[in-house]
């Protein structure tokens, strides 16, 4: 009789502790909720890409490349991470907040807004990240020339003759630097609300 009491003890045991693990979520359940969707929406056609490097701790590191006018997701755990962002033919940086859900939507190089843009948990790339301005090179001269901008970041333009270049810049100051007409010529240029520049003999 002992015996058999022990042995339905042992089972009513086994039976109780299957039910409680049953009840409890699973490893991978857990590890699911800390992850969390970071949408990257790129309405260029131009390929961007994006590295993430947590700042809870250097075990936590993403990257994806986004192909021209594609979207893709990633799944980050959950928290905040420094970026490094190449897109437009610049590198910027800095830090975003994925403790919920993201979405970036990139528009063409130099432009701002758009559709969706302004939804929750939604970034404008163009206007809250790169905030790059839309700028006309003119060559009133009758031959090509190249032209060197230094500054917050350094550009390089070949400005075909008699013609116009629309280009992206980041905003701030920069110093140009071109041979035009046969002479060396510098000059300075400051990109906040410029939209054209005219280059000319002298």
């Amino acid at each position: 009789m002992t015996q058999i009491t022990k042995a339905r003890k042992f089972w009513l045991g086994l039976m109780v502790a299957m039910f409680v693990l049953a009840a409890l979520p699973s490893t991978a359940d857990a590890a699911q909720e800390d992850l969390v969707r970071f949408r990257v929406e790129n309405r260029s056609d131009r390929p961007i890409t994006i590295r993430l490097y947590s700042q809870a701790g250097p075990s936590h590191t993403y990257y994806m490349t986004v192909d021209g006018l594609t979207t893709k997701s990633m799944s980050p755990v959950r928290g905040r991470y420094d970026y490094r962002l190449t897109a437009c033919g610049v590198v910027v940086t800095g830090t975003v907040n994925l403790t919920k859900p993201v979405t970036w939507i990139n528009p063409q190089c130099g432009d701002k807004g758009g559709a969706g843009t302004k939804a929750v948990n939604t970034q404008d790339v163009g206007r809250e990240i790169l905030k790059l301005n839309k700028v006309i090179l003119v060559n009133k001269t009758n031959r090509d020339f190249r032209i060197w901008l230094e500054g917050r970041y350094p550009y390089t333009f070949l400005l075909p003759a008699g013609g116009n270049t629309t280009v992206s810049l980041l905003k701030g100051s920069y110093t140009w630097s071109a041979t035009l007409c046969g002479n060396e010529q510098t000059g300075k240029l400051s990109v906040n609300n410029l939209t054209k520049k005219v280059f000319e003999c002298k």
